[in-house]
This record gives structure tokens, C-alpha cells and sequence, in this order.
């Protein structure tokens, strides 16, 4: 296998524990995907850069999960690029949620486009973020 189809085996890997993840919400494995120095900058509001910023802010966003259980979780990237020890991928993402009191299904997703950085161990990791929520 050449050494593109691995590194690209290896983000398609980051892909589905990202996936799996965020629909458990579990924090600890998301927070594990981005570099010490990773920052994203969020639809709204500032921007988070640091592991300890990003962990308050996955806790904040958590809290809807106290009211509503995430049922679907979608990337659809239309582009990756590996340069080197570097990659980009933008593209689209998707989810649901279920309302836990009404049952009634939210959907929403928007665009994203992502940097990342390849680690010694020759896995992946987010190491800068930035999306867009569209909106009705």
C-alpha cells in the first residue's frame, strides 16, 4: 500500500472516531482527536484555541444532550489533500436530534473545513477547525 492510500486509510479512521464520538458525547475521545494546540473557530461566537478552552467549550455544547439525544452525526467530505505531514478537508456535515420530552426530530448541518496534522504514530489529529451552521 503506498504511503497516500495509508495516510488517508488513517483520516478516514480519525473520521469514524469522530463519529462514533460525538454520538455518544463522549468529550475525552473528541478532545483526544485535536492537537495541544488546536483551535477552531466556531459559527458564533469566539474563537477556542487550547485543549483546556476546547474542553469547556465541548462541555458547554454538551448540555443539549441533557434535553436531547443525538441520533445522527454525518460528514461528507468533498475534498481531502495530503501535503506532506499536513492535510485539509472541507466539505459538508449533518445531524439529528431527538427532543427527549416531545420526541420531535431537529435537523440541521452546515459546511466545514478542517486542517489536520499527522502525529509520529502515523494517526491523525484536528489541528485547526472552522464551520458554518446553515440556517433557514
Amino acid at each position: 500500500m503506498k504511503d497516500e492510500d495509508t495516510k488517508l486509510k488513517a483520516i478516514q479512521e480519525l473520521h469514524k472516531k469522530d463519529k462514533i464520538a460525538s454520538l455518544a458525547g463522549d468529550i475525552e475521545t473528541l478532545l483526544s482527536l485535536f492537537t495541544d494546540d488546536g483551535i477552531i473557530i466556531p459559527d458564533q461566537g469566539d474563537i477556542i484555541q487550547g485543549k483546556t478552552n476546547l474542553k469547556h467549550f465541548l462541555e458547554e455544547n454538551n448540555k443539549i444532550l441533557e434535553t436531547h439525544d443525538l441520533v445522527e452525526y454525518n460528514h461528507d467530505f468533498q475534498e481531502i489533500q495530503i501535503m506532506g505531514e499536513y492535510a485539509y478537508e472541507w466539505g459538508y456535515y449533518s445531524g439529528k436530534y431527538i427532543v427527549k420530552e416531545s420526541g420531535e426530530e431537529i435537523t440541521g448541518g452546515g459546511k466545514l473545513m478542517r486542517i489536520l496534522a499527522l502525529q509520529k504514530d502515523r494517526s491523525w489529529k484536528v489541528t485547526r477547525s472552522i464551520w458554518t451552521v446553515d440556517r433557514e
